[in-house]
């Protein structure tokens, strides 16, 4: 069976920024971006796979399948073993791949529970619940993204629940502005060998979205931002972190952090993915001369 990739990040993965997955040195799925990256069970959304390997961006082709079992509380992983084996719904095969979203999506990956006694599944920390979509490219390992979907809320006072039915706002995704290096445009110009680079990325700051939580505790809804976080990709040299974030009590919406360039001249490739902690994503790719 194929290692299994979870390309997603979700405002709960608390995980190190610093994986050591930067460098890309063997084809891999840097993300999945879903567009609208949140739909209401029964809508559309369309799958796109970032696919990148030591010589650029990949144009493989992914056979997508929509993901039928849900995820029992007693699996680690971010899927149940059975999407990683055959409990799917195959899509077809395409560079990107739209898909309508079950309408018992919140019953089998959300709140909505149909048994007695059968507890509700666990939103992340953004009150989030997600459409798992596999991504199966020959010789690369097997990769998920996610759709969040828009549930009714659990356990919550009917006012309430009503309030946050009619005024929540689904997710949009993220938009990058343009990488500089050492304050230069990333398409504007070359790097030299065996130097450090600054490397600054930023977006608008209408992308990062407030949105309606519901807060347990008080059983009342509240007001968030978002947070962010670019994880960097290069074919070759080092980079200092592999993410950079900015929380969501933060304003920045610009990250930095150093390159230091190959000592080899040729041509480099670098990607960026933005995520919003919703599950949002936008990314970027751009080849750079080393001389």
């Amino acid at each position: 069976m194929k290692r299994l990739t979870i390309v997603i990040a979700l405002a709960g993965c608390q995980d190190a920024l610093d994986q050591r997955l930067a460098i890309v040195d063997q084809p891999r799925v840097l993300a999945i971006t879903s567009e609208p990256p949140e739909v209401v069970p029964g809508a559309s959304a369309t799958l796109t796979a970032l696919l990148a390997g030591p010589d650029g961006t990949l144009a493989e082709i992914p056979a997508w399948s929509l993901c039928d079992a849900p995820k029992p509380p007693t699996v680690d992983n971010a899927v149940a073993d059975g999407c990683v084996q055959d409990q799917v719904t195959p899509l077809g095969d395409a560079a990107s791949i739209t898909a309508t979203i079950p309408l018992d999506a919140c019953r089998t990956f959300g709140p909505d529970v149909v048994s007695a006694g059968f507890r509700p599944r666990d939103p992340d920390p953004t009150g989030g619940y997600y459409q798992p979509i596999r991504a199966a490219v020959p010789s690369i390992d097997l990769s998920f993204g996610f759709t969040r979907i828009t549930c009714n809320l659990a356990n919550a006072p009917g006012d309430v629940a009503q309030q946050y039915k009619t005024t929540y706002v689904a997710n949009t995704n993220p938009t990058l502005l343009e990488l500089t290096l050492d304050g230069i445009p990333a398409t504007a110009g070359s790097v030299m060998p065996d130097r450090d680079v600054a490397l600054s990325v930023g977006w608008p700051a209408a992308a990062v979205e407030s949105y309606l939580y519901y807060d347990q505790t008080s059983q009342t809804l509240t007001t968030r931002r978002e947070s962010m976080r670019v994880s960097w990709f290069a074919t070759a040299g080092t980079l200092a972190v592999d993410a950079s974030a900015v929380a969501e009590a933060d304003s920045s919406t610009t990250v930095s952090t150093t390159w230091h360039t190959p000592s080899a001249g040729g041509l480099a490739f670098l990607w960026l993915v933005l995520r919003d902690s919703r599950g949002g994503i936008a990314t970027a790719s751009y080849p750079v001369t080393v001389r």
